[in-house]
């Protein structure tokens, strides 16, 4: 199940959802990074036991030097810092934006995914994936879905934007 829900919905929705299925249930839920909260205690985490969740590569862990010169350039707000990191992603389109049109699979490990572009330049983004675990966020150990259907997005370089729902 896919839930997408503010830090305090999901505080409410999680625990309702395995009130309702039961522990033993075994459906594994997934949020996008909406749902995510930085600054999270461990009580949040221990209630979001199981919880996998979409992130950001640089929010994850990927670049923590740059994670570290965004929140703190934006006092510890983590909607900025997403922000912060498309900013240095675009720059990098715009320095790659020939390749990407000229070189079929053209990738950039970006600060906000994976980012590929098709033949008619629509960027692709591939997002990492978190787990809460044992009170912590970790890596998920257990891969049961193509995790590139759920929280990848696309936007031409001409100007549109859609998002890709499910990419098989």
């Amino acid at each position: 199940m896919y839930i997408v829900a503010t830090p305090g919905e999901i505080a409410f929705i999680k625990p309702m959802i395995a009130m309702r299925n039961g522990s033993q249930s075994g459906a594994t839920l997934y949020a996008s990074s909406r749902s995510a909260q930085g600054t999270a205690g461990p009580d949040f985490r221990l209630e979001m036991e199981g919880l996998q969740y979409s992130e950001i590569p640089m929010l994850a862990g990927g670049n923590l030097p740059l994670m570290q010169q965004a929140l703190s350039a934006v006092n510890n707000d983590y909607s900025l810092a997403r922000m912060y990191a498309m900013g240095v992603d675009a720059w990098s389109l715009a320095n790659h934006f020939s390749q990407m049109r000229q070189v079929q699979g053209f990738e950039i490990n970006g600060n906000t995914g994976s980012l590929t572009a098709n033949p008619d330049c629509v960027i692709n983004r591939k997002l990492s994936w978190l787990q809460y675990q044992q009170g912590q966020v970790v890596p998920p150990v257990n891969h049961q879905t193509d995790r590139r259907c759920v929280g990848s997005t696309s936007a031409s370089l001409a100007g549109r934007q859609r998002t890709a729902i499910c990419r098989r």
